[in-house]
């Protein structure tokens, strides 16, 4: 059984104090609720940030609303606890809405101020004036405005909890402005709900059905997704699977449910995957799958696990159960909850299964031995992604974090960066180029000074926020960043030359060879140019003794490929 903690995250501040405005409760509210950062790019409502400097959270000032909500989005999954973001009415508010697609993918608790014209002059075509609530619709699990400065206390303590409950995701509080300056009356501030004890345990009859199919199979697979890492189940689905002796694969949003380097691990699957993760998931006959929604990536376009195998849903959302592949079973419970009674259930561990754990085995001997020779070829002039993730492992703690960007970059580390502990150790971009850059500064922020944060990005990606390099050098964040830097748009340039005979549309793929090293610099950053992969691993080592920000630009070939399914049909993928 798994208990999570005590919630704290309807704790008030204390009382009103005299003279306080909405700005003030605001603020006190915040800080109460474990909210110690908020990124920002400011855009007024100058009162607020006095409010917020005086409560003791920390400021984030960025370059863009965008790089705010990425910085707001890795800062709250790494530490598991919400942050907070800001926009003004208007363009800031579009902005911050556009950019929260990936916290929502993500299950990320990031809370979204945006201020809103003043109540007096709403819907009188005031200055940059929109219908805010719309946007944020499709991004958000919950919206709210806080109309009169008595309610904004009561309202925030509502945001900051709904955004935690059950299954995580953004939220959004509209505050017009001019409620912002209203004074609160004393006796005003509602006192918030007490401690929630929450628990999502699921019942005997659903875990001796579970086992019962278990047993029942020959070539059982166990596929963790992010609620493991969401309910802290790593520990649990470690220990269930060695009592079980199953093998393991995860999800991309599931990467770190499991130490990649567990003998029972094999890696991410999906359309982003290990050919070796792939392999095995497809001849499974039972899958247990633990905390995914089995989206398109997860599953390979719904091809995985194949047509006629029996399949075990267990997710806290019943809605998403069965929703994309058909299932067997469903179970509504916490992942982690359900590999700690898995444990000690029976399980025939006979020698049936016996034949089938030796194949695992040496296919994932064969996948490693595989990646080693691969990541060795030599290459002429630029640096092979295999080996700039082969020196990652070796140079980085196991306690560091990688943060990769979306397409090629989250393939090349989802697949091929082995993660060598439990944990959150492995952030990726769920969907949005360019995400890694100011996410890595906010995954430095949440780690701290003992621990490096690397990025890991294409030129294409590091385009859009290039300009948080000012952000990283003024407030000293010293975060490694790996720009795979091929002047191109390689998965569209792959995707002309193996699917359209080679006639690329080089106007939309193609960019001019930019210094990246250079342009670190000139912020005050520190760069470094490479194209060997010796000449990258002295980088690397120099960068994580500097810490300082630090910048490697990596000259790769546009034309290799990452790990991804999608070119599959046409060619034989080596990893």
């Amino acid at each position: 059984m798994s208990q999570d903690k005590v919630s704290a995250d309807r704790v008030s501040g204390s009382s009103i104090h005299s003279g306080e405005t909405t700005a003030g409760v605001v603020a006190r509210t915040l800080a109460a609720s474990g909210i110690d950062h908020l990124f920002l790019m400011t855009g007024g409502d100058l009162s607020l940030w006095q409010a917020i400097r005086g409560a003791g959270i920390r400021l984030v000032l960025c370059r863009s609303e965008a790089g705010s909500v990425a910085m707001a989005d890795a800062y709250a999954r790494l530490t598991g606890r919400p942050a907070a973001v800001y926009g003004q009415w208007g363009p800031g508010a579009a902005n911050v809405a556009g950019a929260l697609a990936d916290a929502a993918w993500a299950r990320s608790p990031v809370l979204a101020l945006t201020s809103t014209v003043p109540t007096t002059t709403e819907y009188r075509n005031e200055y940059q004036e929109l219908d805010q609530p719309p946007m944020f619709s499709s991004v958000t699990k919950w919206q709210a405005r806080i109309n009169r400065p008595d309610r904004a206390a009561d309202v925030l303590n509502q945001a900051v909890h709904i955004a935690q409950a059950g299954s995580p995701g953004p939220v959004h509080v509209d505050i017009p402005s001019d409620v912002l300056k209203m004074p609160v009356s004393e006796g005003s501030e509602r006192a918030p709900a007490g401690p929630i004890l929450r628990q999502h345990v699921p019942s005997q009859e659903a875990i001796a059905q579970v086992a019962r199919l278990l047993s029942q199979s020959s070539r059982p697979v166990l596929l963790a997704g992010q609620g493991v890492l969401l309910g802290h189940g790593e520990a649990a689905l470690k220990a269930f699977a060695e009592a079980a002796l199953v093998p393991v694969v995860t999800t991309m949003g599931g990467k770190g449910a499991i130490a990649e380097t567990h003998s029972l691990s094999l890696g991410v699957a999906g359309r982003y995957s290990r050919k070796s993760a792939n392999e095995i998931l497809a001849k499974a006959d039972f899958v247990l799958v633990l905390g995914s929604d089995l989206g398109g990536l997860a599953t390979d376009t719904y091809r995985l696990p194949r047509p006629g195998t029996q399949i075990v849903q267990v997710d806290l959302v019943e809605e998403q159960i069965g929703r994309t592949v058909p299932v067997t079973l469903g179970v509504v419970a916490d992942a982690g909850s359900v590999c700690a009674q898995m444990i000690t259930a029976t399980i025939d561990r006979t020698e049936r299964k016996q034949a089938w754990r030796l194949e695992v085995a040496a296919v994932r001997a064969r996948w490693h031995e595989e990646f080693v020779r691969v990541a060795s070829e030599p290459a002429q002039g630029h640096v092979r992604p295999e080996a700039i993730v082969a020196i990652m492992a070796e140079l980085l703690a196991d306690d560091d974090i990688v943060v990769a960007d979306t397409g090629f970059m989250g393939a090349w580390g989802g697949a091929l960066y082995p993660v060598p502990k439990a944990g959150r150790y492995f952030l990726r971009a769920a969907g949005t180029l360019g995400w890694a850059f100011p996410a890595v500064l906010g995954a430095q922020l949440a780690a701290g000074s003992a621990r490096r944060a690397v990025a890991l990005i294409g030129d294409g990606g590091f385009g859009y926020h290039a300009g948080d390099l000012e952000t990283a050098v003024r407030l000293g964040i010293p975060a490694i960043t790996i720009v795979m830097n091929n002047s191109s748009l390689a998965y569209e340039h792959i995707g002309y030359m193996q699917n359209l005979k080679g006639d690329v549309v080089t106007e939309v793929c193609d960019f001019s060879d930019v210094d990246f090293a250079s342009v670190a610099e000139s912020f005050g950053a520190t760069g470094y140019r490479v194209s060997s992969a010796d000449h990258f691993k002295t980088a690397l080592a120099s960068a994580i003794a500097a810490r300082v920000p630090s910048l490697i630009d990596v000259r790769v070939s546009k034309n290799r490929f990452a790990p991804v399914t999608t070119f599959d049909r046409r060619t034989v993928r080596d990893l």
